[in-house]
């Protein structure tokens, strides 16, 4: 799902340029197909956490597909900002080298030449596209917000997320470039913390 997504916004943003610039009204049919299967995944993953009894430990994932369903949903019904969701789906790219960090973690790879490659590459798609595409939105909602359609509604939803990605940003700094020591983590009894584990 995740190399779908990947591939077909950018080849979309390639073909056509203006979905990055005119966020606002313009879309294209591939764009508005490509925002109805992401809806559909999030739909999907959000069912999936619920239903599996994972939503305690997985509150901020299940947060997270409602700022974006609401967001997405608005613009299938609407037309408009398919091209902001779009640029949106550009942190998707970072879910590859986020997916692979957590895949290595739980297979006790953290010392592996792999983990320490996947560790920059993280942090540099982290940086370039899941932060740079969220601000780069926010700013456009800033700079256009006396005339969008909706323009608190979207506001205020990227607020949000803005601040959720950057608690996420320093966790993943304090994980993986800045960790406590390992007597300092038993003293504290977090070694066994399987929740902080998945969360870093």
């Amino acid at each position: 799902m995740l190399v779908f997504q990947t591939d077909n916004f950018r080849n979309g943003v390639i073909i056509s340029p203006e979905l990055a610039t005119n966020i606002h009204s313009f879309y294209t049919a591939p764009a508005y197909m490509l925002i109805c299967i992401s809806s559909g995944y999030f739909v999907q993953d959000a069912g999936d956490i619920i239903l599996t009894r994972h939503a305690r430990g997985s509150w901020e994932f299940l947060i997270h597909h409602v700022l974006v369903l609401w967001c997405f949903l608005y613009s299938l019904y609407s037309h408009l900002y398919v091209a902001g969701a779009v640029v949106a789906l550009f942190v998707e790219v970072n879910s590859v080298t986020l997916h692979l960090r957590l895949m290595l973690k739980l297979a006790s790879q953290q010392s592996s030449p792999l983990y320490q490659i996947n560790k920059f590459l993280n942090l540099f798609t982290y940086i370039v596209f899941r932060l740079s595409a969220q601000f780069y939105l926010t700013y456009y909602i800033v700079q256009n917000y006396s005339w969008m359609d909706k323009g608190g509604y979207f506001l205020v939803t990227m607020t949000l997320m803005n601040t959720m990605i950057l608690i996420y940003f320093y966790r993943l700094l304090r994980a993986d470039f800045f960790p406590r020591s390992r007597a300092h983590m038993e003293q504290n009894g977090t070694h066994n913390n399987v929740k902080k584990f998945l969360t870093e």
